[in-house]
């Protein structure tokens, strides 16, 4: 056995006894101490195919993120040893450790891919038959790219954020560990928009405000024209409470996965269903049918809206021909004040003046 074979024995010897025997001294964050080696922001590797793979961990976002209390083996089922083979790509349908409390059985995102495969976002048509363009159609990670917890806090009117009080009550009974602190960031993540109206027409763009994308799939620019509009603006300004993509494009009740296309008879942005969508109570509460006429991603394509591209070309030309005149006029009166007496034609009264 060479020198360097026998150094490398060592290292590794030490490595898995600091990982897997040392878990108190080292402080680590998780059972396995997976943390302590990916909390590093150069931890990374050039795979076989010679792709960069980075495997650093935001230990913050970790630690505050839904994730948490599920074991990094729950996930990554295919890692058993020091150092790694190359992990598979996770599936997040997998049954994790935790028990999903109303069912007494063992939790697992699979409903909800579920309702992604039935959805418009689906990679397989009615038929069972695989749609075209499949890298277009998105995954867990294309929309839950990192964890994000926004807790509520409506104590005395404050701002959103962990109220005290409220963990107070929990910690009376939940006094193990962080439960308390875990389960009420959970819960109440949950019962407002887990993201900003920004964010969520930030990710939609990703996807809908590719031309390309739109090129494949025949589909309008639909997050330009949402941009024109009243409730993008409000938006802009820092509005929380106006629509955002997931307020008018889900069911009400529904999950936000499960949105369907226009056609669909039960989709909520369906002509028919769009007054029922208006007419939320965080919304238009009185819409009647006039208000849901209202179209909001058109857009000035001459075949599919002729009439808004025939108006759009009208008021150019109206407001060009407005402003041409007018700038014509200051133009001349300009070259009167330089030039008081041009005149392109002089009567025989000049003449007689000038002789004079």
């Amino acid at each position: 056995m060479g020198k360097s074979s026998f150094k490398a024995r060592v290292i590794l010897f030490f490595a898995a006894l600091l990982l897997f025997g040392m878990g108190g001294i080292a402080s680590a964050e998780d059972e396995l101490n997976c943390v302590l080696c990916h909390k590093h922001r150069g931890l990374s590797r050039i795979d076989e195919n010679g792709n960069f793979r980075l495997f650093y961990i935001n230990e913050a976002l970790f630690e505050e993120g839904p994730h948490v209390r599920v074991k990094c083996m729950d996930c990554h089922q295919d890692i058993s040893k020091i150092p790694h083979d190359p992990a598979k790509k996770v599936d997040c349908t997998t049954e994790c450790h935790l028990t999903e409390p109303s069912g007494q059985k063992k939790f697992s995102h699979k409903p909800v891919a579920d309702l992604l495969a039935k959805s418009v976002h689906g990679k397989m048509d009615a038929d069972g038959k695989a749609k075209e363009y499949q890298q277009d159609y998105p995954g867990c990670k294309d929309c839950h790219e990192e964890p994000l917890y926004r807790p509520l806090s409506f104590f005395k009117g404050k701002s959103h954020g962990v109220s005290e009080r409220g963990l107070s009550r929990c910690k009376t009974c939940h006094s193990t560990g962080n439960f308390a602190e875990s389960f009420y960031k959970h819960v109440t993540s949950r019962l407002q928009k887990m993201r900003k109206p920004t964010e969520i027409v930030g990710i939609c763009a990703k996807c809908h405000g590719d031309k390309e994308f739109q090129q494949r799939h025949k589909l309008d620019d639909v997050v330009t024209s949402y941009k024109e509009t009243f409730h993008y603006k409000a938006i802009r300004f820092g509005s929380e409470e106006t629509p955002d993509c997931m307020d008018c494009h889900v069911v009400k009740g529904e999950s936000v996965h499960f949105i369907e296309g226009k056609d669909s008879p039960t989709s909520a942005s369906n002509k028919n269903n769009v007054p029922t969508t208006c007419r939320t109570s965080e919304c238009h509460e009185k819409a009647g049918p006039k208000l849901a006429g209202y179209q909001v991603h058109v857009t000035y394509d001459k075949d599919k809206y002729p009439l808004q591209h025939y108006m759009l070309k009208f008021f150019t030309a109206l407001m060009a021909g407005v402003m041409y005149f007018f700038l014509v006029l200051i133009i001349l009166e300009l070259l009167r004040r330089l030039f008081p007496n041009f005149a392109f034609r002089k009567s025989p009264d000049d003449d007689r003046h000038s002789s004079r």
